[in-house]
């Protein structure tokens, strides 16, 4: 491989990413890929997750509500971004009565990023890798759960890298024979170190959430039909982060934005699901659906770009247990 100044390299890429609207950046410099739902059942409910089980992979998206499921359960995904870029993931989630304990793994790469001094042939081409090692406490104090998530950052970028560190914390509470559950939680508060000359953003985010369950039909007509649906909605503020202004390219402040999802669960068997989020995104909408034979969960997510960019796919898995 031949060799250029990091400065140089880091200074395209980034330039590279800016030209993008703001979701299709998911790997800008930044660790943007922590903003990426964990599992396809995140993404298709559009990441309006914070007061979802959503199984292990609450280490990531509210660590309070580990201990609220009924058992213990470990998850794994793969989820293919846009271009060449892929995130995978890997979660365990030790419930016992009355605290929980959750570990976790989750990865980004961009692969096949060229660089050019000018058009032409490409004068090389590299990777960069993004890993986030995790470690949960989930607790049941009275009506409330409590949870904290450490952890530790890493980035690859070119020949350089850098390392870093987080803290999540939520907390949740159910209401009306668990049928409603409120949430908020606060997430990937932390630092990186230098990558070559300058410190890569860690995107923090205070988010408030709500998952209902609206609906249970035992039958329609003269067919028994078990039919649950229930809705989940986000409100969510980024802390601190910046992107670049389309009109003058000057770095402005990241506007809250709403998430909605909406779940259609049959014979507890098939899930179908969609979502909604607002504000500035190429994303709008997202589109899932899982078969769940127990203890085995299978699901997958569709998440459609509206400016051209592609579309994701995601898959996830779920194996629920008792310890």
């Amino acid at each position: 491989m031949k060799r250029y100044p990091p400065f140089y390299v880091l200074l395209l890429f980034t330039m590279g990413l800016y030209a993008l609207p703001a979701e299709a950046q998911n790997q800008s410099p930044g660790l943007q890929f922590l903003n990426i739902g964990p599992n396809a059942r995140s993404l298709a409910i559009s990441e309006a997750h914070t007061a979802v089980l959503l199984g292990a992979e609450n280490v990531f998206t509210n660590p309070a509500n580990l201990v609220l499921q009924d058992q213990s359960n470990m998850g794994l995904a793969y989820t293919l971004w846009l271009g060449d870029s892929y995130n995978t993931q890997a979660s365990f989630n030790y419930k016992r009565e009355n605290d929980a304990f959750g570990f976790g793994i989750l990865s980004s790469v961009v692969d096949d990023i060229t660089v050019r001094q000018q058009p032409g042939p490409a004068l090389d081409d590299f990777s960069v890798r993004y890993l986030a090692l995790a470690g949960s406490y989930s607790r049941q104090v009275g009506p409330v759960a409590v949870g904290v998530t450490g952890m530790y950052l890493f980035e690859q970028f070119f020949e350089q890298n850098a390392s870093g560190f987080a803290f999540s914390a939520g907390i949740s509470s159910e209401f009306l024979d668990k049928r409603l559950r409120a949430s908020a939680a606060l997430l990937n508060y932390g630092e990186m170190n230098e990558l070559n000359i300058t410190s890569s953003e860690v995107p923090a985010f205070f988010k408030t959430g709500i998952s209902a369950q609206l609906i249970q039909f035992s039958a329609i007509g003269t067919t028994e039909i078990p039919l649950l649906v229930y809705v989940s909605s986000d409100f969510v503020v980024p802390v601190d982060q910046k992107r670049p202004d389309p009109a003058t390219g000057n770095l402005i402040q990241v506007d809250p934005y709403a998430a909605f999802g909406l779940n259609a669960e049959v014979y507890e068997l098939v899930t179908l699901r969609a979502g909604y989020r607002t504000g500035d995104t190429a994303r709008p909408i997202s589109f899932g659906a899982s078969i769940s034979v127990r203890p085995v969960e299978f699901n997958y997510a569709l998440v459609p770009f509206d400016t051209g960019f592609g579309t994701v796919h995601s898959i996830s898995l779920q194996y629920n247990f008792n310890l």
